[in-house]
């Protein structure tokens, strides 16, 4: 039997791209007959476990963003020492967190940490010298290197780095378990029903997102909304649903069945995201049949946008949402299967 492990630089309990990667690669590698152990912090001795959190926020507080980094390389020397171990392959799901073996092994760039600091406010020079160590992080490993959607790939090797990088990036584009879908199908959608689904913080523009139901709300009170997800702007949008009076469901973080269910209840999906590389979130909600909304710049596949808008207008979108009749994007769902990601992740590393 063929052994795996794969470095996951969060907790199990916390959500997005690489934590779904990791679980969904992790179950398609098991039904194909590999042995599969995911490393996470959960895994580390009590006393290590939150230590990385600590230094991010203490040298954030100082010398910001380089806290991501040391954060990093902390984990990633604790890994090390206490898990590295003779296998047959190696999954890195963070550039970061990787280091080079003669084992097969390929790290994944769900996102750079420089194009996704939008909670911290740091001066131009600030970025420049991140991205360049950054490069020199990338440029050093000495396996490949996937990022995660084809737009995600010229953004961030033509515009973000300037072509400055000298290591080659693939791509292998993010799948899921598609048969779940099939069981919601004879939910009844509500009409006029808006749902989101993703982490409460600064990237994910959720106060935005409450702008624009606050319009929609006043217009036709037969809207509403909901939020799945937790994260560190709970506070502030729960403030702000309360003072304007408006009929918002926070359900907090759900598992993957019951998000698939709540999204068979709606009709209309809503990302406000200023930044994305792929986006589970909205390819789920493609797959359910709602029609999406979602900022037309980002960096992910456009047959997941159905509507797209180019600035940040609450008006805008609204208008959008209440007047434009969408033409919904059919698109290929079998380019996005654990399947075929599994498969050219083995290619790739070529296991």
């Amino acid at each position: 039997m063929k052994t795996v492990m794969i470095y996951y630089g969060g907790f199990l309990n916390r959500t997005g791209g690489a934590f779904f990667h990791a679980r969904n690669i992790e179950n398609e590698l098991r039904s194909l007959g590999w042995k599969v152990e995911i490393i996470t912090l959960d895994n580390l001795p009590i006393w290590f476990k939150y230590l990385p959190h600590l230094v991010e926020k203490v040298v954030n507080t100082v010398y910001a963003p380089l806290g991501f980094l040391y954060k990093a390389y902390l984990t990633k020397v604790m890994y090390k020492y206490f898990y590295e171990k003779k296998v047959d392959m190696l999954i890195f799901e963070d550039i970061y967190l990787s280091w080079n073996s003669d084992v097969p092994s390929i790290s994944m760039l769900h996102a750079v940490w420089s194009d996704n600091i939008q909670a911290l406010s740091i001066t131009e020079d600030q970025q420049k010298m991140f991205r360049k160590k950054e490069m020199r992080i990338i440029n050093k490993i000495a396996h490949p290197v996937a990022t995660v959607s084809y737009p995600y790939h010229e953004y961030i090797t033509n515009e973000h780095f300037s072509g400055s990088l000298s290591k080659n990036i693939d791509v292998i584009e993010l799948g899921i378990n598609q048969s779940k879908f099939r069981k919601f199908n004879e939910i009844t959608r509500a009409c006029k029903s808006i749902i989101y689904s993703g982490t409460l913080e600064a990237r994910k523009n959720i106060l935005f997102l409450l702008s624009v139901f606050k319009n929609l709300y006043e217009r036709d009170t037969e809207y509403t909304l909901t939020i799945i997800g937790n994260g560190p702007d709970k506070k502030l949008l729960t403030n702000f649903v309360n003072s304007n009076h408006l009929p918002v469901k926070f359900l907090g973080r759900l598992d993957n069945d019951k998000v698939l269910s709540e999204l068979h209840r709606h009709e209309i999906y809503i990302h406000a995201s200023v930044k994305e590389s792929f986006s589970y979130s909205l390819l789920e909600a493609k797959m359910a049949g709602l029609t999406t909304y979602a900022y037309a710049k980002l960096q992910i596949p456009s047959e997941f946008i159905d509507v797209g808008f180019n600035t940040f207008c609450a008006e805008e979108w609204c208008h959008g949402i209440m007047n434009i009749s969408p033409d919904v994007n059919e698109f290929d769902c079998s380019k996005y299967t654990n399947e075929k990601m599994t498969q050219s992740t083995l290619d790739l590393i070529k296991c």
